[in-house]
């Protein structure tokens, strides 16, 4: 597989880009490489804690130099996808409280959980103080009838040392459970998520390379979109994961550059 005849190259963040605050062995010099060869980038992140621009300001203290408009994420889409639906409009929002001021400042009225019957969506990002509590108004707001969606369904989120923790699908599953219900993805893998960042960078899905680690967000959510892929496995984030969904299987980053020579 000859890297260097596709035009785009798409990343995952956590588990391929960096590990918590650190940068991933052969992440620094591989950006370097494609930016010598022109190479546009562009990183697709789940995350729902922060936005672009405070994920920039975060890599480029880690030597990764990504500056936001090279970065998409569900926390930036959440509120523009909401009104595309709905308009401004009253939101149960199970995530951060930045999660919830960028809601605020995209026109939404982000409720209390004792006010849930009046939603009109429900967002479930990852949430460090998910409870009971918050779980029951999250089902009690889709009972009736708020749009369920979920900025992501991604169950471990890597960290430093190849440690992980949990990341936000757990707690959307335990509310879909509660609900009876199964939400509307809005970041990877669904392919309206690849497909902006198609648009965005200017180039056809066939020109372009998904890189990540993780086979049902990155590979199959690439596949899916016409994307060929790429799978790292140095991030334990799926141990029993099937490698054979990629086109091309690598341990870490600093074999990538061996691919842009052949």
């Amino acid at each position: 597989m000859n890297l260097a005849s596709y035009n785009a190259f798409l990343f995952d963040l956590d588990g391929c880009l960096r590990y918590g605050l650190e940068a991933a062995p052969g992440a620094i010099a591989l950006l370097h490489t494609l930016r010598e060869l022109g190479k546009p980038i562009m990183v697709l992140t789940n995350t729902s804690a922060k936005g672009a621009e405070d994920l920039a300001e975060e890599l480029q203290r880690i030597g990764l130099d990504l500056p936001p408009s090279t970065i998409q994420t569900t926390f930036d889409a959440a509120g523009e996808y909401i009104r595309y639906r709905f308009g401004p409009t009253k939101v149960l929002c199970i995530g951060t409280p930045a999660l919830q001021d960028r809601l605020r400042r995209e026109g939404h009225e982000v409720l209390p959980p004792q006010r849930c019957r009046e939603a009109r969506a429900v967002v479930v990002g990852r949430d460090l103080e998910f409870n009971i509590d918050r779980m029951v108004a999250a089902a009690k707001a889709i009972d009736e009838g708020a749009a369920f969606i979920a900025l992501n369904m991604d169950v471990r989120l890597p960290v430093e040392g190849g440690d992980y923790t949990a990341a936000a699908g757990p707690m959307v599953a335990a509310i879909s459970m509660l609900a009876y219900k199964e939400p509307e993805v809005l970041g990877k893998p669904s392919a309206a998520f690849f497909d902006l960042a198609l648009r965005r960078l200017g180039v056809p899905a066939l020109e372009a390379v998904m890189i990540g680690d993780n086979v049902e967000t990155d590979i199959k959510g690439g596949k899916g979109a016409g994307l060929s892929t790429v799978l790292i496995t140095q991030s334990n984030v799926q141990p029993a994961a099937d490698h054979s969904q990629a086109d091309l299987v690598v341990r870490d980053l600093r074999a990538l550059l061996h691919y842009f020579d052949h």
